[in-house]
């Protein structure tokens, strides 16, 4: 079964004068508008899409017009062959017969009602008994029957957020949607709930709209990505082919590529099949070999490079394919929960994912002098 949308619906204040009496969904105006306009169309199958972009991308307005919350100045909703909305047709179906599953990003429970009573709050058409069993057993399968009997006051945030997503599945949904769902809990309790979700949807197999701006969620759980920028969609692919080649700049920066410079064509080598580029930030300028391209010596071009392709080494790699190898140091290694993050400067300053493990095992720590090595087909050359 699969969702369709394709939605146009104005974001913000727009202030009409007469020279804009005539604007319309095209998206003109006359520049007195403090918003914009969201214009997106996506089909999303059975499993889970990530809807990613920083925060006012409209994601979230995309999950309401969906949902029936919100209705969009234009366009159309289906779930399979049931159409939600049709701007045309005059179609507008209220959120409870649309059969979708819900959790908000402040879960919205009941305060007054116990977890169980929350579950079953929404169920219809069963008798008491059988709501009581079945948000027993929802509840069961994320791990939290504990919880049946306390309110929300009563549990933990993790407990809370394991609820929520019982009870968007209690009343049988065709799709479910989820508002940053996890973003206010720690990294333990997230990894855990996101193997329960996973689990769930290979067994259930529904349409799951999930939105993030966290690029570890969208690669652990998303088996699509799509990329929001000011309302609309400028990515779309399987994560790794999302977030480890972008091809705009401004993809590079909301998919979290840590390493992206400016720089200039020195050197093109055609029979090798590379260029040379000078990169530069505020630290200094460097350089590195990238894929042979179109680009003329002396054209200005834009550099990313993933920081998990990047490799770090205590001695000046021998014997390997990596054509970029450059001598730094280490300024700064940070915890960023499954992964960590370490900054060197060579020149410019980079930035290397690696694992705890590897860390310890390296014996890294500021000020140590290391080696970054990456391959050429590590550079991306974007697009602005």
């Amino acid at each position: 079964m699969t969702l369709s949308v394709n939605i146009k619906k104005r974001l913000g204040r727009h202030r009409k004068s007469n020279a804009s009496e005539g604007a319309s969904l095209s998206g003109q105006s006359d520049g007195k508008t403090s918003g914009f306009l969201l214009d997106i169309e996506f089909a999303a199958l059975p499993g889970v899409t990530i809807l990613f972009g920083a925060s006012g991308s409209g994601k979230t307005t995309t999950l309401k017009s969906i949902a029936g919350i919100l209705r969009p100045d234009a366009g159309r909703v289906a779930i399979g062959e049931k159409t939600l909305f049709d701007s045309e047709r005059a179609i507008d179906l209220p959120i409870r017969q649309r059969g979708v599953g819900y959790v908000f990003q402040n879960l919205a429970l009941f305060p007054h009602l116990s977890a169980r009573e929350n579950v079953a709050f929404g169920m219809t058409n069963t008798g008491r008994r059988d709501r009581r069993d079945r948000a027993i057993d929802l509840l069961r399968a994320f791990h939290v029957e504990h919880t049946a009997e306390r309110q929300p006051r009563q549990i933990s945030g993790g407990e809370a957020q394991r609820v929520a997503f019982a009870r968007a599945l209690a009343s049988g949904p065709r799709i479910l949607l989820l508002d940053e769902p996890l973003s206010a809990i720690d990294e333990a309790t997230k990894l855990a709930i996101i193997s329960d979700l996973k689990a769930l949807n290979r067994e259930l197999r529904l349409p799951v709209i999930y939105v993030t701006h966290s690029r570890e969620e969208a690669m652990t759980l998303g088996e699509r990505v799509i990329v929001f920028e000011h309302g609309r969609i400028v990515a779309e692919g399987e994560p790794l082919e999302v977030f480890s080649a972008p091809v705009r700049a401004s993809v590079a920066r909301l998919t979290g590529v840590e390493n992206l410079f400016p720089g200039r064509i020195t050197a093109t080598h055609a029979a090798g099949g590379t260029m040379t580029v000078e990169i530069q930030d505020a630290s200094g300028v460097c350089q590195v070999e990238v894929p042979f391209g179109r680009e003329a010596v002396g054209e200005q071009v834009r550099v990313a490079v993933p920081s998990g392709d990047i490799l770090l080494a205590l001695d000046e790699p021998q014997g390997t394919s990596a054509r970029n190898r450059l001598c730094g140091r280490i300024t700064l290694i940070e915890d960023k929960g499954a992964r960590t993050l370490a900054s060197v400067t060579s020149g410019v300053l980079w930035r290397a994912s690696l694992t705890r493990q590897a860390v310890n095992e390296l014996n890294l720590y500021p000020g140590k002098q290391v080696w970054l090595a990456f391959k050429t087909h590590s550079c991306y050359l974007l697009d602005e």
